[in-house]
């Protein structure tokens, strides 16, 4: 019950309590003080929390009160000054009850507003002892912060010539070397008594030497940095004259009035290929998305929506004029289902380039027939399917990584390997599930091919093996034709991913 609520219920009360109280005064004797019973509605009317209902039921209870005493029936021989005497005394304590109750809200009303006021004190300070606080925390936690990394920068060359595999180079405000750990004997191919009290400038090429001191100079004087590692790209040269570049990681240990600075680099040569097969790749894939698109739009426009266009044509045309007998126009039905039929069929084959529904339905060995049968009837090169069936269905992400690698598989067969004959293996030993395909075609130079960026089809193969945990291997000879082996391990088995391949 809300509070409005309450006070409505409660002023019924009231009313209902005063009321009872007029009829019990009226019908008694004069001389009965039964009227100081209205105390009782002043009482219940101070609990409530609107300001004027004492005022108010003081008021009611008074006007009741002189009305009764004309009401009432005198007591006999009872002096009349006597009841109304005692009823001028109620009137007066109802009164000084309401005032009572009155002073009472008030003074409620003014601590409720003190105890506030203290509160929003309390909380303001509060909060400003919480913000001296966090300062003194954050104070002590930049001091402990700098301990840790004076102490992190007085055991860097310890630390990290244990476990680093990088190449780590510490050299001094000369810039001569005074370190040259292994990773950096295998990055440059020079022992360290080679290079031990040198010029750092021996280790790059000769066009970026000046920048380089430029800036290990500007890095000494930078005062700020002196707990931070600076990042930077640069060339290094190797001692049989090769560049190579890197990214390099500098940062400056000073104890007492000695100043080194410490070098760590990597070879960034396999990075920086890796992202510019990377964009071409996203290049390539871009187009194939757009040349798709548009094959699509030209076969649903071209063909498909021509073709229904005719048929709209010819079905408002036998509305116009419908045949003249029942053989006439069925034999136009039958035209009409055929030729409806057809374009069934070439819409099915449009969403069978997209998911398979018999891999679905009927599963993988199913598909792969399917696909083997459909690839030798549209290219005439003869496909031979030996399957093994295994205990169990397999998962659907395995069923549709092996389809969909077949389907590239066969794909690569019809551009490149000019061949008459693929041979398509499945089988299956419980733990791993084993795709193998070889074609007799032309083949080509795996060496060649693992130097140059990897085409679509191969990434496609090798980022869907890997989904799935399995191994693809790609063998390939000028011909000698290709083999391609993909093993995926059976859910529970052990896995170990691992790619070996060449695109065509």
């Amino acid at each position: 019950m809300t509070p409005r609520d309450t006070d409505s219920a409660r002023i019924g009360f009231i009313a209902a309590l005063l009321g009872g109280l007029f009829l019990l005064d009226i019908f008694t004797p004069l001389g009965f003080a039964n009227h100081f019973l209205y105390a009782t509605a002043i009482l219940i009317a101070s609990a409530s929390r609107i300001p004027w209902m004492p005022w108010a039921t003081a008021g009611a209870g008074t006007a009741l009160t002189a009305v009764a005493t004309f009401l009432s029936t005198p007591w006999p021989g009872l002096p009349l000054w006597i009841p109304v005497g005692n009823r001028l005394f109620t009137i007066t304590v109802l009164w000084v009850l309401a005032w009572f109750a009155v002073k009472r809200r008030e003074a409620e009303t003014a601590l409720v507003k003190v105890n506030e006021g203290l509160e929003e004190t309390v909380a303001e300070r509060t909060r400003e002892l919480a913000g001296v606080n966090q300062a003194l925390v954050s104070e002590i936690t930049e001091r402990m912060q700098a301990e840790q990394a004076f102490r992190i920068s007085q055991g860097r060359l310890a630390g990290i010539l244990d476990i680093a595999e990088d190449a780590i180079i510490v050299m001094e405000e000369d810039r001569s070397i005074a370190l040259f750990n292994q990773g950096a004997v295998k990055l440059f191919g020079y022992e360290p008594d080679e290079v031990l009290g040198d010029s750092i400038d021996g280790l790059l090429p000769e066009r970026h030497r000046a920048d380089h001191a430029a800036y290990v100079s500007s890095f000494a004087d930078a005062g700020d940095l002196r707990h931070l590692p600076q990042r930077l790209d640069l060339f290094g040269l190797r001692k049989d004259g090769t560049e190579f570049p890197a990214e390099a990681t500098i940062s400056r240990l000073t104890v007492g009035q000695k100043t080194t600075f410490t070098l760590i680099l990597r070879d960034m040569t396999e990075r920086l290929r890796t992202e510019r097969q990377l964009q071409s790749l996203t290049s390539q894939l871009m187009a194939a998305q757009d040349e798709e698109r548009r094959r699509i739009s030209r076969e649903l426009h071209d063909d498909i929506n021509q073709r229904l266009a005719l048929l709209a044509i010819e079905l408002g045309r036998m509305e116009a004029q419908p045949p003249q007998s029942p053989d006439q126009a069925r034999l136009a039905f039958q035209s009409l289902t055929q030729r409806l039929a057809a374009i069934s069929d070439d819409v099915r084959r449009m969403a069978y380039q997209f998911h398979p529904s018999i891999l679905d339905d009927l599963g993988l060995f199913a598909a792969l027939q399917y696909l083997a049968d459909d690839f030798s009837a549209k290219t005439g090169i003869k496909t031979i399917v030996v399957q093994e069936e295994c205990a169990e269905p397999l998962p659907r992400d395995i069923a549709s990584c092996l389809y969909r690698i077949t389907q590239e598989s066969l794909a690569n067969v019809t551009k490149h390997a000019r061949t008459s004959r693929v041979e398509l293996e499945l089988t299956c030993d419980g733990q791993a599930v084993t795709l193998s395909i070889h074609d007799g075609g032309v083949g080509f130079d795996l060496e060649q091919v693992r130097t140059q960026h990897l085409g679509l089809g191969l990434v496609n193969m090798r980022e869907r093996v890997r989904s799935v945990h399995g191994r693809l291997d790609i063998q390939s000879q000028p011909g000698l034709g290709t083999h391609i082996v993909v093993q995926i391990p059976l859910p529970g088995a052990p896995h170990e991913s691992s790619t070996s391949a060449a695109s065509r």
